[in-house]
């Protein structure tokens, strides 16, 4: 078998050496990767690969045609029923789709991979199977056609100021726009009309953000974990650092689990990691969708579950769409483990004030003393990372609440 893995945007946080060893003697692994992507790879991941394809990195979508050009050369050696195409990123996953159709490829069809790729699409499956905030998908052609009035009756829709913009299928929170009244709108209204990309304008909704991460084996769940986060994304591109702690509190808990559970059947969730996002609404206590992936969760979140239960999430999607995994028994440690991703800020660096910490914990910084920097323009635009763990709830929580509010950075005046 040939197995083929794509990857774009994000680095690499799998090891492969322990996909390789579950492989027969004869299987191939190979790997489709941005520059970025393999600038970090280790050492010990890029031998276990037989080849490597540079493609070009790009945070819409990969180019279908480079990579259709790599997997027809492989389909055309070793046949069709010999392929499996396997990726863990948003940007990758229609064009894997969409080959897999056109080549007869065993694995998730466009068809199904769709509504975890476009927001609208997704939304307008799950109908009313839960609540969710109210939307529009943005008319380039009704904005053209009378600006003034298109723009009134989306106000009058989503119920007037604040709203949030944001494409309806970019990654890393690129594109997202926060806005509060009519001249922001307007502003807005013409960065959209000028691109290439789509967007959709959101009520904008006043709670705390959770990530619900869970893994399902031929349609059962197998593990299920909630985090809640220091800010919504957005908040990143204004210099607050994103992260997220588990949450003990079991009601919420089996509640969001519940939520998840619905999603995913609504959209015929079967097999891999997903990856559901959600607000908490601050006054009435609501669950209110937000997105949903079907893949791991980004920034930090693989790092900390490895710490909590000593399994990476990367790995375990790989297994499932290998058919390498049928089962999952994941016990938790008697550990919790939180992280935070502090943004690059436009300026000179002077200094990093690291803060004192008292428990286990681990910096990686990608700045140093001297380094120009721009302000943040992707969730993958970061300083350095927080990741911090103990067996006392109560000293993640301080160590979090703490860190939320922490000065990293010390820029000059110059």
């Amino acid at each position: 078998m040939i197995y083929i893995f794509i990857h774009n945007v994000v680095h690499i946080k799998s090891d492969f050496s322990k996909l390789r060893s579950l492989l027969k003697p004869n299987d191939e692994l190979i790997l489709i990767a941005s520059d970025y992507c393999l600038d970090k790879i280790s050492k010990s991941n890029r031998e276990c690969f037989n080849s490597i394809h540079r493609i070009v990195r790009d945070f819409h979508e990969i180019s279908h045609s480079e990579t259709e050009q790599i997997v027809g050369m492989y389909a055309n050696k070793h046949g069709t029923e010999n392929i499996m195409l396997l990726t863990n990123e948003d940007s990758a996953q229609l064009v894997c789709a969409k080959l897999r159709d056109k080549f007869q490829i065993k694995g998730h069809s466009a068809e199904y991979i769709r509504p975890f790729v476009n927001k609208v699409v997704s939304k307008e499956q799950l109908g009313t199977t839960v609540r969710m905030y109210k939307f529009v998908k943005f008319s380039k052609e009704k904005y053209q056609h009378n600006k003034s009035e298109y723009l009134q009756t989306i106000i009058a829709k989503l119920g007037g100021f604040p709203l949030f913009a944001k494409p309806i299928d970019l990654v890393s929170s690129i594109g997202t726009h926060y806005i509060d009244d009519m001249y922001k709108l307007t502003q807005f209204a013409e960065l959209a009309l000028s691109s290439d990309y789509e967007f959709e304008i959101d009520e904008f909704i006043d709670g705390e953000l959770l990530h619900c991460d869970s893994v399902l084996i031929d349609g059962q769940r197998k593990f299920f974990m909630v985090g809640k986060c220091s800010f919504p994304l957005a908040r990143f591109f204004e210099g607050k650092p994103v992260g997220s702690i588990p949450i003990i509190d079991e009601k919420l808990f089996e509640q969001l689990k519940a939520f998840n559970d619905k999603v995913l059947k609504k959209l015929h969730g079967t097999n891999g990691v997903y990856h559901l996002e959600v607000f908490l609404q601050r006054k009435t206590k609501e669950i209110i969708f937000l997105e949903i992936a079907a893949r791991t969760g980004g920034a930090s979140i693989t790092n900390v579950y490895e710490k909590i239960f000593g399994i990476n999430l990367e790995e375990i999607n790989y297994k499932i769409q290998m058919n390498l995994l049928k089962d999952l028994n994941i016990k938790k440690n008697s550990i919790y483990a939180g992280f935070l991703n502090f943004p690059s800020i436009k300026g000179t660096v002077k200094a990093i004030n690291k803060p004192k910490i008292n428990i286990e914990h681990e910096y990686i910084e990608y700045i140093n003393a001297g380094d120009n920097m721009r302000q943040a323009k992707n969730l993958l635009d970061i300083a350095c990372v927080v990741i911090f763990w103990d067996t006392n709830y109560n000293n993640i929580t301080k160590c979090f609440e703490t860190l939320k509010h922490w000065q990293m950075l010390e820029l000059s005046n110059n």
